[in-house]
C-alpha cells in the first residue's frame, strides 16, 4: 500500500481528535469584527482530478488531503479485500493485465473527456469525500459556513453542474464561491503577476497571470498520468509474463511509489550545462538501485539502473529524442509549452511573468525538473529570441545578418590608414587655436533663464530613488509558492469578494443557466437605464446578489 495514500483500508477505527481552532497565527488576517458576533470561518476545498484538500480560512495548510481509489469506492457489505484467492486480498498474487487507461481510471475522481464518464458515479464520489472531510477532519456542521471551491480554470459545464448540484442538495450551504487554482497559486507566492506551470495528473497547464487575471493558457497531455503509465509498462516488461504488449500487470500504488521516490531529471544538456552535467553526474548514472519485486516482494529484488528512471522522465515530460514536427499541439514538451506561452504574451506582461515562474502540481516535486525546464527555456530564447517565425530560410537570413555584422565591426587596414590621413590634415594648428579662443562666444550673448533648483525637491527625489526597489523583469527566475489552497485561504481570510459567488436559492431555481439569464436581465436593465440617463442601481448597493456570472468558467 502506498504511504502517500491518505486512507488505509486496514486501519482500525478510532475516535477523531477535535482541536480548537483559532486565528491567532501569522497567516490569518486580523479581524475587526465585534466580540458579540463571531462570524463562522469559511471552509475551503481544493478539488483536483485525484485529491481533495479541505481546511478553514486563515490557516497555512489544509486539515486533510483525501484521495480516491478502489478501496474508497466500496459500498457497505463489500468484503472483497478479505476474500482469499483474489489479488485484492493477497498481495503475492499477480494482478490481471489491464489497459493503461483502465489501469489508472479507478484512481481518478473525474477527467475532462465526458463521453465515457458516469456523472452519477462522480456525484457519489464527491458526496463521500466531502462527507468524510466534514465528519472526520473538519468536525463542523456542513450547512452553517460559506464554502469556497478552488477549481481549474477550464472545467466542463456538466461536471461543474454536477458538483454544485451535489453540494447544494446534500447540505444546506448558503453560498459557494469559485476561485481559479492558477491565480491562487500566484497569490500564495506573494505575487500579482506570474507564470504558473501546473504539472498535474492528466495534463500540464501553463497560465499567464497578470494582476490576478488569467491572460493566456496553454495545455499539454505530458503529465504524471503518462509518466506512471510508462513506468507500469517498464516494470511489466521487466517481469515478463504472457501479458499483451500494451497492458500493465503491476500495482498502481507500486508504480506511484517508485516515481515519487526515484524519478529525477538531469540538468540541461546544451551549451555550458552539458560539460558540467557530464562531469558531475558521471558516477551517479552508473549506479544501480534495488527495488522489491511487485509480484513477490519478499523473495527477490529488481536491479534497475538509476539512469533508467531519468530516461522515462525525459521521454514523457520533455519529449527527448523526438522532433518538434512529429508532435501535435497537445503533445508539446513542457519547456516548449512554457516558451510558447511566454511568446503569446504582450512584451510588458512577458517581461514581468518570465521573472516570476511558479511551479505547482505533483510533477513539480520531481528532482531536477524545474531547473531543467528553465535551462531549456533559456536555450530556446537564446536560439530563437522572441520571434515565432521558424524555418531554414529564416536561419539562413540570420546567419547572413550575423556575418554582415561581423564584417562591419572589423574595418579593413586601408580604410584605417585613410582615416588617419584625413584627421591629420584637418587637425588645427596652434595659431588657429588661439584665434578661436579670442573670439567671443555668441551663445553667451543670449540671456537664458536660470532654472531654480529646489533643495527640498532634490532631497525628496534622492530619498525616493534610494528607497524604491526596481521590479525584477526580463530574466528567468523561479518563485516558490505554498499552493492554490494556501492562496485561497489567504484571500478568503482577507474577506475579498470573489467574482463568482453562487447563492443557494438562485442556483436551485435555474442551475447554471441562471447565471447567463440573470446576466442578460441585468444587462438589459443597465442598457435601458443608461439610455434614460439613470445610473446603475446595482453599483449603489454593494451587498446585492441579484446577478451572478460564471466569469472565467462561462
Amino acid at each position: 500500500m502506498s504511504i502517500r495514500h491518505s486512507q488505509s483500508a486496514k486501519s482500525p477505527p478510532h475516535t477523531p481528535q477535535h482541536h480548537l481552532r483559532s486565528n491567532n497565527n501569522s497567516f490569518a488576517s486580523t479581524s475587526s469584527g465585534s466580540t458579540y458576533r463571531v462570524e463562522e470561518d469559511a471552509i475551503i476545498f481544493d478539488l483536483g482530478t485525484r485529491w481533495l484538500r479541505a481546511g478553514f480560512e486563515g490557516e497555512s495548510e489544509p486539515k486533510c488531503v483525501l484521495g480516491i481509489g478502489p478501496n474508497e469506492s466500496r459500498r457497505a457489505g463489500d468484503y472483497r479485500q478479505w476474500l482469499k484467492g483474489t489479488p485484492v486480498a493477497d498481495d503475492t498474487l499477480p494482478q490481471p493485465p489491464a489497459r493503461p487507461d483502465d489501469w489508472t481510471r479507478p484512481f481518478e475522481l473525474w477527467h475532462m473527456d465526458l463521453r465515457e464518464l458516469d456523472l452519477g458515479l462522480v456525484e457519489d464520489k464527491i458526496e463521500r469525500m466531502f462527507r468524510e472531510a466534514y465528519n472526520k477532519y473538519l468536525l463542523t456542521d456542513a450547512g452553517s459556513a460559506r464554502l469556497v471551491l478552488v477549481l481549474p480554470s477550464v472545467i466542463p459545464h456538466p461536471l461543474l453542474s454536477s458538483l454544485l448540484t451535489t453540494l447544494f442538495n446534500r447540505w444546506r450551504i448558503p453560498s459557494i464561491s469559485l476561485l481559479t487554482s492558477a491565480a491562487m497559486a500566484a497569490t500564495a507566492a506573494g505575487l500579482r503577476s506570474a507564470l504558473v506551470v501546473d504539472i498535474g495528473w492528466a495534463e500540464t497547464v501553463v497560465s499567464g497571470i497578470y494582476e490576478y487575471r488569467e491572460v493566456t493558457t496553454k495545455r499539454s497531455t505530458r503529465a504524471m498520468r503518462s509518466l506512471i503509465q510508462e513506468t507500469g509498462r517498464m516494470f511489466t516488461r521487466l517481469l515478463g509474463g504472457d501479458s499483451q504488449p500494451d497492458t500493465i500487470s503491476v500495482e498502481f500504488e507500486f508504480c506511484e511509489e517508485v516515481v515519487s521516490r526515484f524519478a529525477w531529471c538531469q540538468p540541461s544538456r546544451s551549451g555550458y550545462y552539458k560539460e558540467t552535467a557530464e562531469n558531475s553526474l558521471a558516477d551517479i548514472l552508473d549506479k544501480t538501485i534495488s527495488i522489491p519485486s511487485p509480484s513477490n516482494p519478499g523473495s527477490s529484488d529488481i536491479e534497475l539502473p538509476f539512469s533508467k528512471l531519468e530516461e522515462l522522465v525525459e521521454k514523457v515530460l520533455l519529449a527527448q529524442g523526438m522532433a518538434d514536427s512529429d508532435l501535435d499541439d497537445q503533445e508539446k514538451p513542457i519547456s516548449l509549452l512554457v516558451y510558447n506561452t511566454l511568446l503569446s504574451l504582450p512584451p510588458d506582461v512577458r517581461g514581468i511573468c518570465m521573472s516570476r515562474i511558479v511551479f505547482v502540481g505533483g510533477g513539480a516535486n520531481i528532482a531536477g525538473i524545474r531547473s531543467r525546464i528553465l535551462d531549456e527555456v533559456a536555450h530556446l530564447i537564446e536560439l530563437y529570441g522572441w520571434s515565432p517565425v521558424r524555418g531554414r530560410l529564416i536561419e539562413q537570413q540570420i546567419q547572413k545578418l550575423q556575418s554582415l555584422k561581423l564584417s562591419q565591426s572589423t574595418p579593413h587596414p586601408e580604410a584605417t590608414q585613410s582615416q588617419t590621413q584625413i584627421t591629420a590634415k584637418v587637425e588645427p594648428t596652434a595659431d588657429t587655436k588661439y584665434e578661436t579662443a579670442d573670439e567671443p562666444d555668441q551663445s553667451d550673448e543670449l540671456d537664458e533663464p536660470e532654472v531654480e533648483i529646489d533643495p527640498i525637491e532634490q532631497k525628496l527625489l534622492r530619498t525616493r530613488e534610494k528607497d524604491a526597489v526596481p521590479p525584477v523583469q526580463g530574466v528567468l527566475r523561479e518563485v516558490e509558492s505554498l499552493g492554490p489552497w494556501a492562496g485561497a485561504s489567504l484571500v478568503t481570510g482577507l474577506k475579498v469578494r470573489g467574482l463568482v459567488e453562487i447563492e443557494r436559492e438562485k442556483y436551485l431555481q435555474h442551475g447554471l443557466a441562471g447565471a447567463s439569464r440573470d446576466a442578460e436581465h441585468a444587462h438589459g436593465h443597465c442598457h435601458r437605464d443608461r439610455e434614460h440617463g439613470i445610473p446603475d442601481r446595482r453599483s449603489l448597493r454593494a451587498g446585492d446578489r441579484s446577478s451572478w456570472t460564471l466569469a472565467g468558467w462561462g
